[in-house]
C-alpha cells in the first residue's frame, strides 16, 4: 500500500521500510554508494535522516539490504524461467533471457554493483559472492538434472569451477551490454548459449557416464 495513503505520522512500518528500499534502489542506482546521500534520501522520502537510521541502523546497511533485494528477485525471476522449460537447452536459453531481462530494467544497478567504484568495496563483496553462488548453485543443480547425476556427484568440484566461469561470461557479457543497449535480451541470450553449449554438453554426458 502506498504510502500517500496514510496520515503524516501514521504510516505502518513495514510500508515506510518498503518506500525507503524502492527509493533508495533510485538512488544508489542513479549516484553509487560513496555519492548518495541519506539527505537527498530523506528528501525523496518525506522523512528525517533518524527514520531512515531506525529503519536501516546505516547506510551501509541500506545498501547491503537493497544489494540482497536485487539478487533475490534476479536469482527468483530466474528460477521461475528455468522450471517452465523441460529441454535442457531451452531451460538454459529461458533463465539466459530471464537474466538479462531483469538486467535490462536493473541495468544501472547492476553496473553500480559489478563495475564501479561500489564493487570493489570489501564491506560489500559479501553480497555481490552470495548473488554469484546462488546463480552458480542453481546451474549446479540443473545439470546434475540433464545429466542424472545429483547435485553432490563426485563431479561436483568441476561443476562448481565451470559454473563460476560461466557466471563471469554472465557478468562481462551484462557490462558489455551498458554500452550496447540496442542489442534484444534474446540475442545475447542465443549469442552466450551458442558459445557455452558445446561445452556443457560434453560436461553433463562426462558426469552421466561417471555416475
Amino acid at each position: 500500500m502506498l504510502v500517500a495513503n496514510y496520515r503524516t505520522g501514521r504510516v505502518p512500518r513495514a510500508v515506510r521500510s518498503a518506500q525507503l528500499l524502492e527509493l533508495a534502489d533510485q538512488l544508489f542506482a542513479e549516484r553509487g554508494f560513496h555519492a548518495a546521500s541519506m539527505d537527498e534520501l530523506a528528501r525523496r522520502a518525506g522523512v528525517s535522516k533518524p527514520v531512515i537510521y531506525d529503519h536501516f541502523g546505516s547506510k551501509e546497511q541500506l545498501f547491503a539490504t537493497c544489494v540482497r533485494r536485487t539478487g533475490e528477485a534476479l536469482a527468483d525471476r530466474v528460477a521461475k524461467a528455468v522450471r517452465e522449460e523441460s529441454d535442457p537447452r531451452e531451460r538454459l536459453r529461458a533463465g539466459s533471457i530471464a537474466y538479462f531481462r531483469f538486467l535490462q530494467d536493473q541495468l544501472r544497478a547492476w553496473i553500480v554493483l559489478f563495475d564501479g567504484e561500489d564493487a570493489r568495496d570489501t564491506r560489500f563483496a559479501t553480497e555481490a559472492s552470495r548473488i554469484r553462488r546462488r546463480q552458480s548453485d542453481l546451474m549446479i543443480h540443473l545439470m546434475a538434472e540433464t545429466s542424472g547425476t545429483t547435485p553432490d556427484h563426485e563431479g561436483r568440484p568441476r561443476l562448481e569451477a565451470m559454473t563460476l566461469a560461466i557466471a563471469g561470461a554472465y557478468e562481462s557479457l551484462s557490462l558489455w551490454w551498458h554500452e550496447h543497449p540496442e542489442v534484444p535480451p534474446e540475442e545475447l541470450a542465443d549469442w552466450l548459449l551458442d558459445l557455452i553449449w558445446p561445452g556443457l554438453e560434453q560436461l553433463n554426458a562426462q558426469l552421466a557416464t561417471s555416475s
